[in-house]
């Protein structure tokens, strides 16, 4: 049998787990748990988004599978069984989704959880809330992780009741919202070759969908990049997870901007400040990383020289004090709190239950969508007609119009199945236009960006070259102007796929 998980799930510091449940009051319970995860030898329960287990202690042996998804980042779906053990129980997989993945292939054990879970029972009213903090670590072949989280699951009452138990927590200790299970993290013990920057995934969506429902779907997929990036940047801090934390910065509120007729709330917009808050503590060291990349690192290769030399010194200098100062944001109480009000706002923000707004929430998404989609493309097709009298600031306002275009198209193709070349044409044609306008935009950024490096370092040398490196040619200029306008023509040639029929 199915059950359904509504919980939130927290990283919090070992020396906090104490302090939590001093502070969470109830019927306590402590347990402890050993459990196993299987998979086949090419992983392919968790290529389809499961997580098997088996576990002793808690009730005898139990095998559970579990989705990574079913219904919302907090909600998982769940199929668990009492076995004899100790591996997994066949007859019991078949009666799951699952049973179609593993095509005869031989289950091994892939990686073992040992926690001592402590589990506090907190009444409010008619509200029941489950509390558990897990303490242990991780155990695979290949290395060992701590373990050490907090769980907050609603088993009655309103949502927003699981939200305040969370704030107060909040105030007693850090807490940092976090959507990545004990099994992902196994699994990245034993493949750590993969667990680079987590990239996007699309939504679930349907087009009998409304349109409250289409927004949960799309952000809760954008939350679950989120705080994946965001774990993934502390852990492993490089230019690939800068930017994917970067994008999914831009993602979230992206979808704001989507749904804005839903998110004119206060939470809402202290919610997008918070968002553009946190990349602007990105933008000095994502700025050095591409520049590092894409200019002094291809003119050193080239032609080395000691010039360039001093200004790869001061670029390196600049770029870690970008780092330290990026690092020290995340770790701060702004970006913890982001995450849980991002969380709070998706799932039980105004917008969810405001009468006014009942209409709008059960129209069908589709139509809102169609709406949408061409009032964004005629805005960004009215400003390309001046193109070329545009300034380098015009012209990079109208690649975020396209940027926001594309993003749209991406969050909500899926609710028009039915012309899928046609949406892979579109975003090919919005990328270009993005692409060919970022080019320019670049272009106008790297001489200044060099210069401020340059003068902070002190160094003629460097500032000599930085110059050097970043002197805009006019015919560079002609050109990516030229491709610009043919990118833009080529998106107005497209046909809108959400109005075919």
């Amino acid at each position: 049998m199915m059950d359904r998980e509504i919980e939130l799930k927290f990283l919090i510091a070992p020396e906090a787990a104490d302090g939590i449940l001093s502070f969470l009051q109830g019927e306590e319970a402590v347990r402890a748990l050993t459990a196993t995860y299987f998979d086949t030898a090419d992983h392919a329960l968790r290529r389809a988004g499961f997580g098997l287990r088996v576990r002793d202690g808690e009730g005898g042996r139990k095998q559970t599978l579990k989705s990574a998804s079913a219904g919302g980042i907090f909600a998982r779906g769940e199929w668990e069984t009492v076995i004899a053990g100790p591996g997994p129980d066949e007859a019991a997989l078949a009666a799951t989704p699952a049973a179609g993945l593993l095509g005869g292939q031989v289950l091994a054990p892939v990686f073992t959880t040992r926690v001592e879970r402590q589990v506090r029972m907190i009444r409010l009213g008619d509200t029941v809330i489950e509390a558990v903090v897990d303490r242990g670590e991780l155990i695979a072949a290949t290395g060992r992780a701590a373990v050490c989280e907090l769980e907050l699951e609603l088993k009655s009452g309103p949502p927003s009741a699981l939200f305040d138990l969370a704030r107060q927590l909040a105030h007693q200790v850090p807490l940092r919202l976090s959507l990545v299970s004990k099994a992902e993290r196994g699994y990245g013990l034993v493949m750590p070759a993969e667990a680079g920057a987590p990239r996007r995934t699309a939504a679930t969506l349907d087009p009998a969908m409304r349109v409250g429902a289409a927004l949960q779907a799309i952000g809760r997929e954008a939350l679950s990049h989120l705080c994946a990036a965001s774990e993934a940047l502390r852990d492993r801090p490089g230019p690939d997870q800068v930017h994917q934390l970067r994008v999914a910065i831009r993602r979230l509120r992206s979808l704001l901007k989507t749904f804005k007729a839903l998110a004119r709330d206060p939470e809402a917009r202290a919610l997008d400040s918070a968002l553009d808050a946190l990349a602007g503590e990105l933008d000095a060291a994502r700025e050095l990383d591409v520049f590092i990349a894409e200019v002094w690192r291809p003119a050193s290769d080239a032609a080395p020289s000691p010039p360039l030399a001093a200004f790869g010194r001061a670029l390196l200098a600049a770029q870690t004090r970008a780092y330290l100062h990026m690092e020290a944001a995340l770790e701060g109480p702004a970006a913890r709190a982001l995450l849980l009000e991002a969380a709070a706002w998706l799932e039980a923000g105004p917008w969810t239950s405001d009468p006014a707004l009942a209409a709008l929430r059960d129209q069908p998404a589709t139509a809102f969508a169609a709406d949408l989609l061409d009032h964004r493309l005629a805005k960004v097709l009215k400003v390309a007609q001046r193109l070329d009298d545009l300034e380098p600031a015009a012209r990079h306002r109208l690649r975020l119009k396209v940027k926001t275009l594309r993003y749209a198209v991406e969050d909500l193709a899926a609710l028009f199945p039915d012309h899928p070349r046609r949406v892979e044409r579109f975003l090919a044609a919005a990328k270009a236009v993005q692409d060919t306008l970022g080019a320019l935009n670049d272009q106008a950024r790297a001489a200044t960006l060099a210069h401020e490096v340059a003068v902070a370092h002190g160094d003629a040398d460097a500032a000599f070259v930085a110059g050097q490196l970043t002197a805009p040619l006019p015919e560079q200029t002609g050109v990516a102007l030229r491709s610009a306008r043919k990118a833009l023509d080529a998106l107005g040639a497209e046909t809108p796929f959400w109005r075919m029929t």
